[in-house]
């Protein structure tokens, strides 16, 4: 049962973000303070409740010895969504896993009075909790290497197929242009509407013909620099490297590498890299097994064009056209990427080394402009604070409150419309700053 004084007891303020602060669950007004008392304990209550349900497959896989460590980690999840719902503090991390000191010297230097799932950053709390999974899991003997997301990944991409299907056979015969790119990175962008973490877990199957999609979705988009990042690469070398900085499993992954297929078919690039998470993250996010898993489950398909694209993308990959970049725990750290030339300098240098960085999705967003409750007004180049190793890009579903560069007073008549249609995933921006 929910605590009724909750509120009171926590110091919650009965209103919205003030402008110009770190956006917080303290603000009973805030999705980050509906985040916290609702989306994800319900996150962790659906994955103690898979551990039961999956019980015979996992020890099937991992051995009848994994039984208890099956109990130790639901009930250690249990736990920790009970001190999401105390308002517990964001403890250290006590594991040696590679990335534990980048956590604890991150967590360290928090201010005390900030240092709990209510008063701290939402960003900063909500990766500490995705972490504090990671953790769990890897402490354990049989289970530490268990994507605990992967089912609902897998089911992601097989509801997925028609969608899919319909945009393999509108993309096999492109041109080089800037109209054809445009079809593809407004795809991709709507692909970033499948989007587990937002629904908690529950699936959304891509319906309609995309491309139909991406006309009738005009209007919801807020910012398009489509041309700026073409021009960027139309321009550029041929030999150079784009990035693609992932976000979902599933339907959007898909997209991503028909939009990577096409800067290496019509020679936009030498290459793509691809940048994977190193813990299972935010339900649905991009892990190295997620992919080679996409591409062998499309190559084995029994419908002969996703099963030739499939084979396509093992090649590519296979060549180094498609490239997995290095595993990097920055990407699931705390720490904006303003942050990044500092923290770890050397993925800022690789960064530099492409002619065009794709950022995917909301979560990196967040990271790209911190969890501030900028003006909607404010100047996307502003709000990066430095940031800028390359030529970039963000391609983003808006579901958390926060944006900018928007136009003087649309978010006035959005607000108007809908009060709550910065959660919704309904509108979306293609945000461009050259380097």
């Amino acid at each position: 049962m929910a605590d009724p004084d909750f509120d009171t007891k926590n110091g919650i303020v009965d209103g919205p973000t003030p402008p110009h602060t770190d956006l917080s669950a303290l603000y009973k007004q805030s999705f980050a303070y509906y985040t916290f008392r609702v989306r994800l304990p319900s996150t962790l209550a659906t994955i103690a409740a898979s551990l039961a349900k999956d019980k015979d497959e996992l020890l099937a896989t991992y051995g009848v010895a994994a039984s208890a460590d099956i109990e130790q980690t639901t009930k250690a999840v249990t736990q920790l969504r009970e001190e999401i719902l105390g308002n517990a503090s964001l403890l250290p991390f006590e594991g040696k896993e590679p990335d534990t000191e980048l956590w604890n010297s991150f967590l360290e230097k928090l201010p005390a009075e900030k240092r709990t799932y209510f008063s701290s950053c939402w960003l900063y709390a909500e990766c500490y909790m995705y972490r504090k999974i990671s953790s769990i899991f890897r402490g354990t003997s049989h289970l530490a290497a268990h994507d605990y997301f992967s089912p609902q990944k897998q089911t992601a991409t097989k509801l997925s197929v028609d969608a899919m299907l319909a945009v393999a056979k509108a993309t096999r015969h492109n041109e080089r242009n800037a109209d054809t790119f445009r079809q593809l990175i407004k795809l991709n962008l709507w692909g970033n509407r499948c989007d587990l973490s937002i629904t908690s877990g529950k699936q959304v199957k891509p319906t309609g013909n995309a491309f139909d999609q991406v006309t009738d979705l005009e209007e919801k988009l807020l910012i398009d620099g489509t041309l700026d990042v073409w021009k960027s690469l139309d321009g550029g070398s041929s030999a150079g490297i784009v990035d693609i900085i992932f976000d979902n499993a599933g339907y959007e992954l898909y997209t991503d590498l028909i939009l990577a297929e096409y800067i290496i078919d019509k020679g936009l690039a030498a290459k793509v890299r691809l940048n994977p998470k190193a813990i299972p993250w935010f339900i649905s996010d991009v892990m190295e097994h997620d992919y080679h898993w996409t591409l062998r489950f499309l190559a084995e398909h029994s419908d002969p064009v996703l099963s030739e694209l499939g084979k396509k993308w093992q090649r590519l990959t296979d060549e180094g056209k498609f490239e997995l970049a290095p595993l990097e725990h920055f990407w699931t750290s705390p720490y904006e990427f303003y942050r990044m030339p500092e923290v770890n300098p050397g993925l800022y240098d690789r960064l530099k080394e492409a002619q065009l960085v794709i950022f995917k999705g909301d979560l990196n967003y967040r990271k790209l402009l911190g969890d501030f409750s900028w003006d909607s007004t404010e100047s996307f180049e502003t709000c990066l604070r430095g940031f800028r190793p390359s030529n970039l890009c963000t391609l983003r579903t808006v579901k958390a409150d926060l944006i900018c560069g928007l136009g003087d007073g649309v978010a006035e008549q959005l607000f108007a419309k809908d009060k709550e249609w910065m959660l919704t995933g309904e509108y979306g921006i293609i945000q461009f700053a050259s380097k």
